[in-house]
């Protein structure tokens, strides 16, 4: 009698074991100089489709303001039309647009800064089909990345998928079951922000 009761706890011990688990979340403290990857310096990010970028002419507020990279990687600048800025530096579309205004201003000083990046991609590493780094498409959450890098392979661990989010000097990371997201637990399907990092054991 007592072995078939030990039996029992046992096999809801495992039962219990195996059923789907809640959200795990941690949180780390990094030192100030510790480099964002999610946020490189100016210098050494390229701009990319979709982001908005300020930019102002010295003593020229009319010819000044925001605006929208587009999709085919140009904006539209008032008197020097289409300028194509994917992939430079903002410090390389200030020398950029300082040369072309040099046609209608004396000595154009022109200053850029990215107000809003939206071209960020997120990191997929581990045991998915397709890992790599993918551009982040509006709202979307941890099963729509997963979905369009093909899946878990068979060899992953469906409960501890790490979902890794630096803001300034501290990184949270999340403990995701996908199994838990699969049967409704919409709170585990996070929606994922520019430079997350996921990594599927």
């Amino acid at each position: 009698m007592r072995t078939k009761i030990l039996l029992g706890i046992v096999i809801c011990g495992l039962l219990a074991s195996c059923g789907p688990k809640q959200l795990r979340v941690k949180e780390y403290e990094l030192a100030a100089n510790v480099p964002n990857p999610a946020k490189p310096p100016e210098e050494f990010y390229q701009i990319g489709p979709g982001d908005t970028i300020a930019i102002v002419l010295w003593k020229e507020p009319t010819l000044s303001g925001s605006v929208r990279v587009r999709p085919d990687g140009y904006v539209t600048l008032p008197l020097v039309n289409e300028v194509q800025v994917v992939g430079l530096t903002p410090i390389q579309v200030r020398s950029l647009l300082e040369a072309k205004y040099k046609e209608f201003i004396a000595n154009p000083f022109v200053s850029v800064r990215v107000e809003n990046i939206t071209s960020a991609e997120i990191l997929l590493l581990g045991q998915v089909t397709k890992p790599g780094a993918y551009p982040l498409n509006g709202n979307e959450t941890v099963l729509h990345l997963l979905t369009r890098a093909g899946g878990l392979t068979p060899f992953a661990i469906r409960d501890e998928i790490k979902v890794m989010r630096r803001e300034s000097n501290r990184v949270t990371e999340y403990v995701v079951d996908y199994n838990a997201i699969l049967a409704g637990d919409f709170k585990q399907d996070i929606l994922l922000r520019p430079g997350d990092r996921i990594i599927v054991p």
